[in-house]
């Protein structure tokens, strides 16, 4: 079954709701206020069943100029549009403000219909359909058929279901795998249930028991019933229109212009990049710092904008363009939006949604920056996803690259496996690395390296830490283990320091003299190590260089400010404490420790305190024993 959802446009008083009547036998109209006054103020919503018995969803809009916003609302999702023009008023204002509107939504399927051809002769009928063609050209509907009838005597109905049958039927099916999204059009109360949204579900498939989150306030809840035309389902599909009651989301908490979807599969934002369009028919010139109002799905948020590769904007022009909101808006990469002035408030242009993720760009970048545009809107699939993690600076976790883009969980898969074995992203964990800021981390891994190997001729290399700290900031230093793995061609990483391949430690005949001199000093002494100042005594300026690199390297241990330890004798302590402990059922004293290594009691609360810190050791009162007992 094919879930359509069809939508009417057109100016106020053409017979839009009467239209859907007599092919429904539903009225759209649901406020006291549209029936006492005869006009569409709000979204009205009817459903029909085609011959084969798909069931397919309507939304009626309002056509009078002071409810665009309302008509903006519906026009999302449309599958199949019905512009309403009426045979005794022909084309008017609204009439092509709506065809405008839906162009810049990049609706592609449509029928023309000709209303209350009852009131006039055909004579007439004939120039209006003249006049008719002649707003449509260059548009999509240019070839799309002008259906001739009469909501009140049913004249042509039969005809226009027929061509909706057909349209339907060539329609392409929507894909359902992709996470669900719901722009909300409604929201209220209901006695017994709690709290029920309603909009048309654009993408993706829903199911009684989904978690769901409520974009852009980041509420989470879940699917409690789903109803579709009025009746209980256990699953939605796009296309349809629904009603979702949701628990553990508070009615308050709900707004128009909210999305409902699955939980985590959007981002909020308050910046994007796009294509911006103005119509062929705008008066309105557009300026870096121009005010607008922002449409897409059923948002409705004023903006700022800046132009990018022009200076200004003027009818039927395109440019590409940062838009900057007071407060978040949720929309995927490809989603198409419409902008009106902020004063007068009239449809100037529209365009797609290109980056949710951008940085502000500054004026001496701008070549650069329509690089990365020009990539994002004409690139394919697998372009588009390397240019979204170049714009995250190279480096970020897969999930937040998805979420722009929305694709299905197939298509994905498919895409990253493609760019990872086309070499041009790597993965390390959840995150992905764009290539050339694979090539960049490893071009600034080797000349850290080199100059440390210059500083340091004597260290086995540098610190995980210290290089961390140099290559990476913020979150990503979380990955440094597993991106350091990347480079293992190029570096070797032992006892927690980080050199290059082919770095070797040379020691000039005089240091290897004094490295032998200071290790045998301090083996000898055993427990009770001499001074410092005692190692370094003689040829003072070699023995500090040789002396820092075998702490470097850990051949030598200090264990507080001023004790040096080998690093073998500390290995030897370790024993004799894990044999008294056994010897002791599990607890060593101070003094016990001291009598058993047979040094002072300086040394020996040195060596436990270390002990301590490495968590080989921990205090229990006066005593100690081992770690993890």
């Amino acid at each position: 079954m094919k879930h359509m959802l069809i939508g009417t446009a057109g100016h106020v008083d053409h017979g839009k709701t009467a239209l859907i009547r007599a092919l429904t036998g539903i009225d759209a109209d649901r406020l006291q206020e549209e029936k006492s006054r005869g006009i569409t103020i709000d979204l009205g919503f009817a459903h029909m069943t085609l011959k084969n018995g798909d069931i397919v969803s309507i939304v009626d809009v309002p056509g009078h100029e002071k409810f665009i916003k309302n008509m903006l609302a519906g026009a999302g999702g449309m599958d199949l549009v019905l512009l309403v023009i009426a045979a005794d008023d022909g084309v008017m204002p609204q009439t092509r403000e709506h065809l405008g509107i839906l162009q810049l939504l990049n609706i592609k399927n449509g029928i023309i219909v000709l209303t209350k051809c009852d009131l006039v002769e055909d004579e007439w009928q004939d120039m209006i359909c003249d006049d008719i063609k002649n707003a449509v050209t260059d548009t999509f509907l240019q070839d799309a058929p002008i259906l001739r009838v009469s909501s009140q005597t049913g004249a042509g109905i039969e005809d226009l279901k027929e061509i909706i049958h057909e349209k339907i039927n060539k329609a392409l099916v929507k894909n359902t795998t992709m996470p669900f999204r719901i722009p909300i059009d409604r929201v209220f109360s209901s006695e017994g249930f709690g709290t029920v949204i309603t909009g048309t579900l654009i993408e993706g498939s829903a199911k009684v028991g989904d978690k769901t989150m409520i974009f852009p306030e980041g509420i989470t809840g879940r699917i409690r019933n789903l109803q579709v035309h009025g009746h209980h389902v256990d699953i939605a599909y796009a296309g349809q229109r629904v009603a979702v009651n949701l628990s553990g989301i508070r009615r308050d908490d709900i707004l128009r212009g909210h999305v409902l979807a699955q939980e985590g599969s959007l981002k909020s934002t308050r910046m994007l990049d796009v294509k911006l369009s103005i119509m062929k028919d705008s008066k309105r010139e557009i300026v870096t710092g121009s005010r607008l109002h922002f449409h897409a799905g059923t948002q409705s948020i004023l903006c700022k904008l800046s132009l990018i590769d022009v200076d200004k904007l003027t009818a039927g022009q395109s440019s590409y363009a940062q838009i900057r909101f007071a407060d978040d808006v949720s929309v995927k990469v490809g989603d198409n939006f419409v902008v009106r002035f902020y004063s007068p408030l009239e449809t100037i242009g529209g365009g797609t949604v290109l980056n949710t993720a951008p940085k502000k760009y500054r004026k001496s970048h701008k070549n650069e920056a329509i690089k990365t545009l020009v990539a994002l809107e004409k690139g394919d699939i697998g372009t588009q996803i390397c240019q979204a993690i170049v714009n995250y600076g190279g480096f970020c976790s897969l999930d937040e690259i998805r979420q722009q883009f929305g694709f299905d969980t197939d298509i994905w898969e498919r895409e990253i496996d493609n760019l990872i074995n086309q070499s041009k992203i790597t993965l390390v964990g959840d995150q992905a690395i764009e290539w050339s800021y694979r090539e960049m981390v490893g071009h600034k891994l080797i000349n850290a390296l080199k100059k440390y190997h210059k500083d340091n001729p004597l260290h086995q290399g540098m610190g995980i830490a210290e290089l961390r700290s140099q290559l990476l900031s913020g979150k990503k230093s979380m990955f440094f283990d597993e991106l350091i793995k990347l480079y293992n061609h190029t570096v070797r990483i032992c006892d927690g320091r980080v050199s290059l391949h082919d770095f070797q430690v040379k020691y000039t005949p005089e240091q290897k003299k004094a490295r032998d001199a200071i290790l045998t000093s301090l083996i000898n002494g055993g427990y009770t190590p001499p001074t410092i100042d005692d190692i370094l005594s003689q040829n003072k300026k070699v023995n500090e260089k040789v002396y820092e690199a075998l702490l470097a390297e850990g051949t030598i241990i200090s264990t507080e400010p001023g004790i040096i330890f080998a690093a073998e004798v500390i290995k030897n302590a370790k024993a004799s404490l894990s044999n008294l402990a056994k010897q002791n059922d599990g607890s060593i004293t101070l003094a016990q420790f001291r009598d058993e290594i047979q040094t002072s009691r300086k040394f020996a609360l040195s060596l436990l305190e270390y002990f301590d810190r490495c968590n080989f050791t921990r205090k229990l009162g006066d005593s100690r024993v081992l770690y993890g007992q």
